[in-house]
Order: structure tokens, then C-alpha cells, then sequence
């Protein structure tokens, strides 16, 4: 991931750069988010995040404390994803925002539309 945002950055010209994971890259993302808060990253999207597993790839413990703009994104017909959305639903702030795609498993099938709707509309507001 450093290596791409630094090629984005310096090559491309990039000036706002949002990290977007689904399942285990979200668990990623957010680990690398939490290393590199207030360098490089506009912001984060998380989609299907859980809070299981130790450090470095437990979602809640890395997003708790980040002071950048953060969408959780879960599709509400799967429970674990959903106990792991309910259990970071204190964390909702100005900066912390939580959307949930009803009936959408953890992978989405069927629900691709809702998905990136929910994500493009959410960056663009960013």
C-alpha cells in the first residue's frame, strides 16, 4: 500500500487518496491507515470490516482514534458482519460513518449497485 500511495502521489499527481478494502483488504487498509494517521491517506472505506482477529487486523482497534473521514460499510444479511458493525457503532461522529446495504451478504452478490451507489455518493461528500 506505501508504495502505491507514494506512486499516486509522485507520479500521478494525486492529491487526495481514500483507502478502499472489502473483508480482509479492509482489515488491511485500516491497519495501514492506523500506521500512517495524518500522512498520505484523505480517508478510508471499510466494507465488511470485522473485529476478529489480533493486531494488526482487528478493524475496531484500528479505526478507534483515527482523525480522518471513515465510511463502515456492511451488508446487513450477514451477522457477523453485522455484530462487527454494532459493536463500532459508538464510534459514529462527524467524521465516522456507518451505512448498511439490508439483505447484502458479506460479499455483496446481488447488491454491487447499492455498494459502490453508497461509496460514490459517500466520496463525493468528502
Amino acid at each position: 500500500m506505501e508504495k502505491a500511495v507514494r506512486y499516486l502521489r509522485k507520479e500521478v499527481g494525486v492529491k487526495k487518496i481514500f483507502l478502499v478494502g472489502h473483508s480482509m483488504g479492509s482489515r488491511m487498509a485500516s491497519a495501514y491507515a492506523k500506521e500512517n494517521s495524518g500522512r498520505d491517506i484523505a480517508g478510508l472505506v471499510v466494507i465488511g470490516c470485522r473485529n476478529n482477529g489480533g493486531a494488526p487486523f482487528n478493524c475496531q482497534q484500528n479505526v478507534e482514534g483515527l482523525k480522518l473521514p471513515i465510511l463502515d460499510l456492511w451488508g446487513g444479511g450477514d451477522k457477523k458482519d453485522d455484530q462487527s458493525a454494532i459493536e463500532r457503532r459508538f464510534l459514529q461522529s462527524d467524521t465516522y460513518t456507518q451505512i448498511e446495504v439490508p439483505g447484502a451478504g458479506h460479499k455483496f452478490d446481488g447488491y454491487e449497485d447499492e455498494l459502490v451507489t453508497a461509496v460514490a455518493e459517500w466520496l463525493k461528500a468528502q
